[in-house]
């Protein structure tokens, strides 16, 4: 029995190794992947991943420095909002992340 021709898209298993690191970051992108155009505050994000703030701080911290995820102010608030950067290849890669999960 034969096994499909698969190629390896290096790229993608990159962006996996260099941003998606643990469970919390995968959780993180995969939001930011199917909500490209979200821009929400920490708590908002940590209520909409299930996930603690204090769990989530640092990892957003490490996707703000990697340049994954931008951090911005409400105009009307003093707290920070993050969304996905506004590089193409970098959207385009946590899109594609968030989708390989549901299609492999």
């Amino acid at each position: 029995m034969s096994t499909p021709n698969r190629e390896v898209d290096v790229d993608f298993l990159v962006f996996v190794e260099r941003y998606a690191t643990d469970l919390l970051k995968w959780d993180i992108l995969t939001f930011f992947g199917q909500h490209p155009e979200a821009c929400v505050s920490m708590p908002a994000l940590a209520r909409k991943i299930g996930r603690s703030m204090p769990a989530i701080r640092p990892e957003v911290g490490d996707l703000v420095l990697l340049g994954i995820l931008e951090q911005g102010r409400a105009e009307a608030d003093s707290e920070f909002t993050y969304q996905l950067t506004q590089d193409q290849q970098l959207r385009q890669m946590t899109i594609k992340f968030s989708h390989k999960q549901f299609t492999s």
